[in-house]
């Protein structure tokens, strides 16, 4: 899969929403739900997947996204192998790699950016682009995924796994990235604060401020450093327009006074 240019060029329904849909957790979940488990006698077992039923998953998921928003237009959105990330953070998502993943997996990606319209680009994962392109035009784009990440953008975004369509205004978006950088991401393998969930997080916000000064105190009192605040702040933001130019990744910076 090649990457193509960002921009929302070609659209023909200008007057509709675009679509940017997470192509990698749509292609997981349809991959794994097709996956087939086969009993051929008490110690032989097999697995076994057709890709053309993934396919059809996927192409109904996608109609019933364009009928629910009353759209023809869409991008499916993938990520390459590598991205940003695991250069800051090495270790990045490595409690992944012991897990398995479903079958045909790459053929389905394969087929599906032959099948739709698909965006991907050199060194991000799809939650950036999808962040990149809903922030260039937020009244005319919504984000579909189940990533609760997507609360850290100052956008519409629909969670297909909790049938919840919300608008984020810029503040609550920063909030909810404050709080994303006080408890890091078990599931993407890096640690904020131990022991600090989605409840102390707003707790400790609320006591010392809602501004990078406050996130520097709070790591400081757990004998961390700002250093460390950074990094995890850095690996927690999805990027936005301004935070790519010229092809090049600009990385998430603490506000200025």
């Amino acid at each position: 899969m090649e990457s193509i240019p960002l921009g929302l060029t070609g659209q023909k329904h200008t007057n509709m929403k675009t679509l940017f849909l997470d192509g990698d957790m749509l292609a997981y979940r349809a991959a794994f739900s097709n996956e087939v488990e086969t009993k051929w006698e008490d110690a032989v077992w097999t697995l076994h997947t057709d890709v053309n039923a993934s396919l059809a998953y996927c192409d109904d998921f996608i109609e019933s996204m364009c009928k629910k928003f009353n759209t023809e237009d869409y991008f499916v959105v993938f990520s390459p192998k590598t991205n940003f990330r695991y250069e800051l953070f090495p270790a990045y998502k490595g409690n992944r790699k012991s897990k398995r993943k479903p079958l045909a997996l790459a053929e389905l990606n394969k087929q599906m950016c032959k099948r739709h319209t698909f965006m991907m680009q050199d060194n991000m994962e799809a939650d950036d682009l999808i962040g990149i392109m809903c922030t260039q035009a937020p009244k005319t784009t919504i984000a579909l995924s189940g990533d609760k990440d997507f609360a850290t953008l100052p956008i519409t975004w629909y969670n297909f796994l909790r049938d919840e369509l919300t608008t984020l205004t810029e503040e609550e978006a920063n909030k909810n990235h404050l709080i994303q950088t006080l408890m890091g991401d078990a599931t993407d393998g890096y640690q904020g604060l131990k022991g600090v969930g989605p409840k102390t997080a707003v707790k400790l916000l609320d006591k010392h401020g809602w501004d990078w000064e406050a996130i520097v105190k709070i790591y400081e009192s757990k004998d961390m450093t700002e250093e460390d605040a950074l990094l995890t702040a850095r690996l927690a933001y999805i990027l936005r327009t301004e935070n790519f130019k010229d092809g090049k990744i600009i990385l998430w910076q603490p506000p200025t006074k």
